[in-house]
């Protein structure tokens, strides 16, 4: 088979699960609008408006390496299934209750856990899957496309659809996302089974003797770690700014909730500009450099929205924010996913996630904290300021020298433990 043809055999598989992804994003997206509306009808506190984020993440601390583990062991196409599967069910019991008029809090809490449950499973396996999928020149292609499908029906379509149904009737886009998710789990039929690679001439392993491989296989690795720091940090910024967003443009805006939706939707525009043109935009600047760069910026268009006083303003924001975190990603997935070997994707990556978007749920708390205390505003001026600190360092720990002398030295995870 010639080089051309085995480049299109592996894209069509990838446009296989890039199917899957992009139907299931469009869920996500209309309950990313449409849950912090149903919250706000049943309090206005700010603590208790950020524990539905923190519940949602909390499962990537408690359990993401143990499913990551999991993610090398069993078939992968088979787990993101099974993720698509679970996340139909949650999200129709949640729709049946809304409609019914039995919804509580504490079942927005219990409900929020599930998704991030399904949503932990779903993305450690199938970021152990996108290498295997393409060839590895086609690496920031595949996943500059996945963050660009992500934001489009994620943030751009799927929230102001979330909005407008939910204006009609509350029960309208949970019944219309757990369709979504069926749908979702449907398409991964069509991309067939594919075992997770065991490296050749390894023994056989029990579970928790993987488990254990993968956390020796992360602490092995400094760039990994710095990556990780970086990532988790982000994460904990945004989730503590951005889990306000609903309040702030309601309470502080004084706008009304089907504006929430088309801000998201400003913000997604620059993700998915991010998504498209973040791979040309890696080449142009050396890895290193564009860590740098985006996270200065992210920091600053961060405490900028703390700032801002029209809905217009913060959604340009909210746009630069999600071209440079976007780019950022499509950069920094790819550098991880060079670093770690195949057969160990699944369980490196959770315990990286584990860190990094676990983070999102101490965040979150941390928010509501401090917007309880000092107001809607300073949360974003906070974890703005610290983003844009953090700067020097990242450049100094994920410097282009030490990034280029680990990989053509092929200093892999494989060899460390």
């Amino acid at each position: 088979m010639s080089d051309s043809t085995h480049d299109q055999a592996a894209w069509l598989r990838f446009r296989q699960l890039w199917a899957s992804t992009a139907t299931s994003n469009l869920a996500d997206g209309m309950l990313l609008s449409a849950t912090p509306l149903v919250a706000l009808t049943l309090t206005r506190d700010p603590l208790a408006i950020t524990t539905i984020t923190a519940m949602q993440y909390l499962p990537w601390l408690l359990l993401s390496i143990p499913l990551g583990t999991l993610a090398d062991r069993v078939d992968r196409v088979l787990l993101l299934r099974i993720a698509s599967i679970t996340r139909a069910v949650g999200v129709g019991l949640l729709a049946l209750a809304l409609a019914t008029g039995h919804v509580h809090i504490v079942m927005l809490y219990a409900l929020s856990f599930l998704f991030g449950l399904a949503e932990t499973l779903y993305d450690n396996t199938s970021s152990a899957l996108v290498p295997s999928l393409v060839e590895d020149h086609q690496l920031e292609r595949a996943n500059g496309r996945l963050y660009a499908t992500y934001t489009v029906a994620n943030s751009f379509v799927g929230p102001p659809l979330g909005g407008g149904l939910f204006a009609l009737a509350v029960a309208a886009p949970f019944a219309l996302g757990a369709a979504g998710y069926a749908v979702a789990a449907l398409l991964l039929v069509v991309l067939p089974l594919t075992s997770s690679k065991r490296a050749s001439g390894r023994p056989p392993t029990t579970f928790t003797e993987d488990l254990k491989a993968g956390v020796r296989g992360f602490t092995g690795e400094p760039l990994l770690i710095s990556l990780c720091v970086l990532f988790g940090v982000g994460n904990l910024a945004s989730s503590a700014a951005y889990s306000l967003l609903s309040l702030t443009v309601v309470e502080r805006l004084g706008a009304s909730p089907s504006v929430f939706g088309l801000i998201l939707a400003g913000g997604a525009i620059g993700a998915f500009l991010g998504g498209v043109y973040g791979d040309r935009i890696g080449k142009l600047t050396r890895p290193g450099t564009t860590l740098l760069w985006t996270t200065v910026v992210s920091g600053v268009a961060v405490a900028a929205v703390g700032l801002a006083d029209h809905p217009i303003v913060l959604s340009a924001l909210m746009a630069v924010d999600g071209f440079v975190v976007v780019t950022q990603s499509v950069v920094g997935v790819s550098l991880r996913a060079r670093l770690i070997p195949d057969h160990m994707l699944g369980r490196v990556t959770a315990v990286f996630r584990t860190l990094s978007t676990g983070a999102s749920t101490l965040g979150a708390v941390l928010g509501g904290l401090l917007a309880s205390a000092v107001g809607l505003q300073w949360p974003f001026i906070i974890v703005g300021a610290v983003v844009v600190a953090l700067g020097p360092s990242v450049f100094h720990w994920l410097s282009n020298t030490r990034i280029e002398a680990t990989l053509p030295a092929k200093r892999t995870i494989e060899e460390k433990i």
